[in-house]
């Protein structure tokens, strides 16, 4: 007997489950087994928990569950029709196809061997082409085409295993949903030579390779498939009453969809057992006009052949959201027509009608939504919010409400649902249960029921990534990445800061990508060993003993600069983790059988992994396995089992990221704890609040994406899945599992522009429904049942009462930011707004010490003047903005970016200077390994040893003419200033009585300016008849490249003021009050400025200065100036920001004592800080300035 129990809710279904179960079967056995098929491992566990507080033998409350086995539905027809065929009894463990050739994970194998067999055979030859077999290059030569179609083959021959995979997935799939067409294509083709596609109609061209495909397979295993017997075993079924030794009762508990093969197998056990299908349908109404699913008394049981989806006339259903949502249920209720012996609707109690929960609920019941007669009471909530992040966020605040006001809320009554765990999981994990914050969330523990492998075993996601290392080029970020996973830290011992110093020296010492000069051959680079980890490390090993500095070298690497003789440990454990994994990686180049490389793969978990103190089961769990889906490839079937079935680096790459998909375990649900999971485990199960979050339109509903070879996706038949919707049927579960509260969140604005972002069609649908419900139409539709949040959780209308509908009190519960809100609003008023940095610097600070408290150190002096705007950042504030940090380049470069070219240069010019020559200078920077290539980095080195040269041939008889019998001296600075304070420093490159620098930068305003006030403090200070040991100068000169695409060299010399320290003194002055305040100059527009005005006029250098700020690599793009005007650093700055102080707005600073005065000529700017500042450092400098 089949029997159809139907409910709204799967609490309504399980009490009658277990009334059911209460029953003794006749005969009665009180050691046979109960069969419970359940679809997910979630639905198990709840179920288990709600039958122990319904069964019991004194009581029914007696909180044991036991002697029921919970197989999902498709295991429940395979132990079946295993069991029938065979003649032996239904057994209650194990899946009854351990060893059958055909079940999932083995399928593969043969898959496999017949695809290496096939390539060959010209009905398969799409096949041959799609894995790259038989591919050359053009006609069989070498050179460019030939070379990319053998590239081309490589990356084909690298999906076998992938392909095989799919195509064994494929055959599982047409064995349950068509067993029928299976079944035809094994006996093989029609009398007129075609294949059917299970709807009547021929296979589709594209896809005729299928049917002979799988008789080939069929062939290799040599043993039937099950859909060949399935007829054969419902028959004896239906005849034999104990065929295949089957319990007297079976149940299947929420399915809200059956595969051809399970109804026929249920219908077919239905003549002799009582079978129970227990179905969660939405609404009554709606199932009384669809088909009757009970057969005609006295009549036989009939299978309907299924309806192609395109001419199913569905019974559509009166509700929008049942329209919309229940095709799933629809489709279910069209297989099950003519097959039941009952039908009984169990009916749901009633909610308050004034819930609106409750009445949209009821409304999906009665097939008919109820307009105006509910209000928005909070019982369902959609929230609009910034992205992810900012959800996780509303949705900890929202939780904490909930749980404040009914404390007999707890975090097993709520479950939180989410179609991408994987993207929300570490922000929830961030969010909740951290112990020993202040947050009161962070008290609540969260279970995360969804986890993947990598999450639940790392040691089995560590060899993950190793194999997908062999399959590339092993980058330094790669191998960092591994070496920072838990068992390798374990294993060799990495702290943070240990990994810190490995990231440093990886930079330093050149190390892009290729453990050594196996990985470049592949790259046809085998040549070039500069870059890879066994050049870089025998850096690191020489700067233990060498310094880079004495120009000595071994072989091709260079001594690494400063490698602490304290690091000598760690480089020694870095170099054994680099030399075994090198030997696994080694192993991993050619082709192996399966069981050699699951031996390959174990050595790999013993060589580069250790387990966690108390985790040891991480390392056992791992290598059983690896060993269970690798001993899944049996030779022992078929004609093919003396031929390997070897497989490649690529077919292990992509077995392996097979293991780490999300799995749900049953261990992971109904803790106690605050459950997250997908839409799918706990879709069905009750709870007093229900969170759907992430229900973005990217992502849910799932895109429906055909399958180029799914015969079933083609054509589709009635009842076949189909995954939109499944997730619209998912939705429309969680509705109905909600017994009292339904929040749903989704991103409905761009959280970096602002832009509004549609929500998915089932939100949208949901929030039209509601709007129904609660009466609101036009400008006020949806705005009661969607909250729309804020950007910032730190935004102050989250700590103001009532500011987020439905709380009466502020809405974040974050002290920490509350903190921040009210330092918003004090500052700027009641409404907090961003507001640019410089409104908050304009104010001029207390004084930093007292006069004559400090002396000044002359190279904070020179800093100052260079950019008074970082340098208040710096010196004043003490305070470091610091740039986006830049990943690890992993690619050898074929030409030197700017900063890696002033690099060399600076490093050649040095050395030089030294005394070293130029072709030693040359052989240190091939072994540094920062050059690009072969004739790339010759050329460019060439290029820059040309410059160099001619800056060092400049400079050196400069030098050489001014030393005389001086020498070369580094000159003490010590500057007694009139009130008190001192400037204090020291100057190198002193030769004689002058100052000689060189430096390969081209010669710009700030070394100008360097070597003016180096020059000026140098000359003030005391000679040593007055105490110090400072000798007399007359001049100093500066010497680089010149600022011009041609090149060449640039040389500016200064002499010595009559007088220096008055200058000095107005240089201090200012610079007291740029540590006040915000001073709007920068060298580089100053010297703009000034120069163009005094050739031109000062409008014309007001210009000038204009472009130079709006410039490609201008002052607009400083950091320091964005966040100094634009209070941020990605902020847009205009120039004219720079010109808003004017001289005398204040009464509190006296402009005069700092010499700043008015320029009449420049009009309107007349009386700009910025000209008046910029004439003031310049003017003296340029006086003094001679052979620019």
């Amino acid at each position: 007997m089949l029997i159809v129990h139907r409910a709204e809710r799967t609490d309504v279904l399980a009490d009658v489950l277990a009334g059911v179960l209460s029953a003794p079967t006749a005969p009665a056995d009180p050691f046979a087994p109960e069969i419970v098929s359940v679809p997910a491992r979630g639905v198990e566990r709840w179920l288990q928990q709600h039958l122990a507080r319904r069964l019991g033998t004194g009581s029914t409350s007696d909180g044991i569950c036991a002697n029921i086995d919970f197989p999902s539905p498709a295991d429940l027809a395979d132990r079946i029709v295993a069991a029938v065929h065979s003649g032996s009894s239904f057994t209650l463990t194990g899946t009854g196809r351990v060893d059958d050739p055909w079940r999932p994970g083995r399928l593969v194998w043969p898959v496999l061997r017949v695809l290496d067999a096939s390539v060959d055979d010209d009905a398969f030859r799409v096949i041959a082409r799609h894995v790259g077999a038989h591919t050359t290059g053009r006609d069989g030569r070498s050179g460019p085409g030939g070379a990319q179609a053998l590239a081309d083959a490589e990356y084909r021959q690298g999906r076998r295993y992938a392909t095989a995979r799919q195509i064994a997935d494929l055959f599982t799939r047409y064995a349950t949903a068509r067993p029928a067409m299976l079944a035809a294509w094994a006996a093989g083709p029609t009398a007129g030579g075609t294949d059917l596609d299970g709807t009547g109609e021929p296979v589709a061209k594209g896809m005729i390779w299928q049917p002979g495909f799988f008789r080939a397979v069929r062939a290799e295993i040599g043993v039937p498939h099950p859909v060949e017997y399935l007829d054969q075993v419902c028959a004896r079924l239906r005849e034999d009453p104990q065929a295949g030794d089957l319990p007297a009762r079976l149940s299947v508990f929420g399915p809200t969809r059956i595969s051809e093969s399970l109804r026929r197998v249920l219908a077919a056990a239905a003549e002799h057992h009582d079978v129970h299908l227990y179905l969660a349908h939405p609404s009554p109404v709606l199932w009384e006009r669809g088909p009757s699913s009970l057969r005609t008394a006295g009549a036989p049981r009939l299978l309907t052949p299924p309806v192609p989806r395109g001419q199913w006339k569905r019974c559509v259903p009166r509700h929008p959201l049942l329209a919309s949502l229940a095709r799933d249920v629809g489709e279910l209720q069209e297989r099950l027509a003519g097959l039941a012996d009952r039908d009984l609707h169990h009916a749901t109690a009633d909610g308050p009608r004034e819930s609106l929960l409750h009445t949209l609920q009821a409304g999906l019941r009665e097939d008919r939504p109820h307009p105006g007669s509910a209000a928005d009471d909070g019982t369902v909530e959609v929230h609009s919010c910034h992205g992810p992040q900012r959800q996780v966020e509303v949705l900890r605040d929202r939780l904490l409400h909930l749980f404040s006001a009914d404390p007999t809320l707890q975090p097993r009554d709520v479950l939180i649902m989410c179609p991408d765990v994987e993207t929300f999981s570490p922000l929830i994990r961030g969010a909740f249960g951290q112990s020993g914050l202040g947050h009161p969330a962070f008290s609540l523990r969260v279970r995360m029921a969804d986890r993947g492998v990598r999450q639940v075993n790392p040691v089995l996601e560590v060899i993950a990534h190793v194999v997908a290392l062999a399959a590339g080029r092993v980058t330094a970020s790669e191998v960092l990445d591994l070496a920072s996973a838990e068992p390798v830290r374990v294993r060799f011992g990495f702290a943070d800061s240990d990994l810190d110093t490995i990231r440093e020296w990886l930079g330093r010492s050149g190390i892009r990508w290729g453990l050594g000069v196996r990985e470049r051959q592949r790259f046809s680079m085998g040549a070039f060993a500069q870059g890879t980890f066994a050049a870089g490390l025998d850096r690191i090993a020489l700067g233990a003993v060498a310094d880079e500095t004495d120009g000595q070298w071994l072989g091709a690497a260079l001594p690494l600069d400063a490698v602490e003789s304290t690091a000598i440990d760690l480089f020694g454990r870095f170099a054994e983790f680099v030399n075994r994994l090198d030997h696994v990686l080694s192993q991993m180049d050619s082709s192996a059988t399966p069981a050699r490389w699951a031996t390959i793969l174990a050595d790999g978990v013993r060589a580069l992994t250790a387990a966690v103190p108390g985790e040891d089961w991480t390392t056992t769990a791992a290598l059983r396995t690896i060993g269970r889906v690798l001993d899944d490839a049996p030779a022992e079937h078929g004609a093919l089992a003396a031929t390997s079935c070897e497989l490649r680096l690529a077919d292990v790459r992509d077995l392996m990221s097979g293991l780490l998909v999300s799995r749900a375990g049953r261990s992971n649900f109904r803790t106690g704890e605050l459950t997250v999971c997908s839409m799918v485990p706990m879709r069905s199960v009750p709870h007093r609040v229900i969170i759907l979050l992430g229900i973005d339109a990217d992502t849910f509903p799932r895109a429906t994406r055909i399958d180029g070879d799914d015969v079933c996706g083609t054509r589709p038949l009635v009842g076949e899945r189909h995954p939109r919707d499944e997730d619209r049927q998912a939705f429309l579960d969680a509705i109905w599992a909600a017994t009292e509260t339904l929040h749903v969140y989704f991103t409905g604005a761009d959280p970096i522009t602002g832009r509004a972002i549609p929500p998915a069609v089932v939100v949208s649908e949901l929030v039209d429904t509601l709007d129904t419900l609660t009466g609101a139409d036009g400008p006020a539709a949806g705005a009661g049942v969607v909250r729309r949040h804020t950007l910032h959780a730190f935004d102050s209308r989250n700590f103001t009462d009532a500011a987020v509908r439905g709380i009466a009190g502020p809405f974040s519960h974050d002290t920490s930011l509350l903190d921040g809100a009210r330092a918003l609003r004090s500052a700027h008023g009641e409404h907090a707004v961003a507001v640019p940095a410089r409104c908050v610097f304009a104010e001029p600070t207390h004084e930093p010490v007292a006069t004559g408290a400090r002396d000044i150190d002359l190279a904070d002096l020179i800093a100052f003047h260079n950019s008074p705007i970082e340098a208040f950042f710096r010196q004043r504030l003490q305070i470091w903005i610091p740039q986006e940090e830049q990943a690890h380049a992993d690619e050898l470069d074929i030409t030197l970016g700017g900063l890696d070219e002033w690099g060399v240069g600076d490093r050649l010019l040095r050395r030089m200077l030294d005394g070293a020559s130029l072709l030693d200078c040359q052989a240190a920077e091939l072994r540094r390994g920062t050059l690009p290539p072969r004739m790339f980095g010759s050329r460019q080195l060439r290029t820059i040893s040309d410059a160099v040269t001619d800056v060092h041939d400049a400079v050196v008889p400069l030098r050489r003419h001014a030393t005389g019998d001086g020498g070369h001296r580094t000159a003490d600075v010590l500057v007694p200033l009139a009130d008190g304070r001192r400037i204090h420093g020291t100057i190198a490159d002193v030769f004689g009585e002058n100052i000689v620098t060189a430096t390969f930068s081209k010669l710009r305003p700030k070394q100008r300016l360097a070597a003016w006030i180096g020059l000026l403090a140098l000359a003030a200070t005391p000679t040593v008849g007055s105490g110090s040991a400072a000798p007399s100068v007359t001049s100093a000169v500066v010497v680089g490249r010149r600022r011009s695409r041609t090149g060449g060299v640039a040389l500016s010399r200064f002499g010595v003021p009559d007088d220096p320290v008055p200058i000095l003194e107005e240089l201090v002055a200012v610079r007291d009050l740029g540590l006040r305040k915000i001073l709007p100059v920068t060298a580089d527009l100053a010297a703009e400025f000034v120069e163009s005005g005094r050739r031109s006029g000062g409008l014309v250098g007001l210009s000038a200065a204009r472009r130079s700020f709006g410039h490609e690599y201008g002052e607009s793009w400083n950091r320091f100036v964005r966040m100094a005007f634009g209070g941020d650093v990605s902020a847009t700055v205009d120039f004219d920001d720079l010109l808003i102080d004017r001289i005398g707005d204040r009464d509190d600073i006296d402009w005069g004592a700092v010499g700043l005065e008015p320029d009449p000529d420049l009009g309107d700017d007349a009386g700009a800080v910025f000209c008046a500042l910029a004439r003031k450092l310049w003017i003296p400098l340029l006086n003094h300035e001679v052979d620019a």
